[in-house]
């Protein structure tokens, strides 16, 4: 029961500062700070989640069951994917000045796509769990 805990506060951890992480970018970014804040947020959102998907991944095994045999589990892999890849994205845009554009383009779809699928990831959970 402490994986299945552990799982719960992992991935509402890594919901709500992803949330934040979106605010701070689409609604503070006039403000001189608003990097400060949203970089090492990005990355601790990312890592949350993250931690959540391998407590997920332990309990499964231990469970006996297979891997990725509901659709939540695939939702929690494309949630992680995309919370690890939105902050790469973002750090790569500062390094290959020549394709900002572009980094900058895929780093906001990537950020809006990991918000997305931790909302559905943790709906289906929550449907997977039967609490609604």
């Amino acid at each position: 029961m402490f994986l299945f805990y552990s799982h719960v506060f992992f991935m509402t951890a890594g919901l709500l500062i992803m949330t934040a992480v979106v605010g701070v970018a689409r609604f503070l970014r006039r403000k001189q700070w608003w990097l400060k804040i949203h970089r090492p947020a990005g990355i601790t959102g990312a890592v949350c989640l993250s931690a959540g998907f391998a407590t997920a991944v332990v309990m499964v095994y231990q469970s006996g069951d297979g891997q990725f045999e509901v659709p939540h589990a695939w939702l929690g892999l494309a949630t992680v994917l995309c919370a690890l890849a939105a902050p790469t994205l973002g750090y790569l845009q500062f390094k290959i000045r020549s394709k900002i554009q572009h980094l900058r383009l895929w780093h906001r779809r990537t950020g809006y796509a990991a918000l997305i699928l931790t909302l559905l990831s943790a709906l289906s959970g929550l449907f997977v769990a039967g609490i609604i």
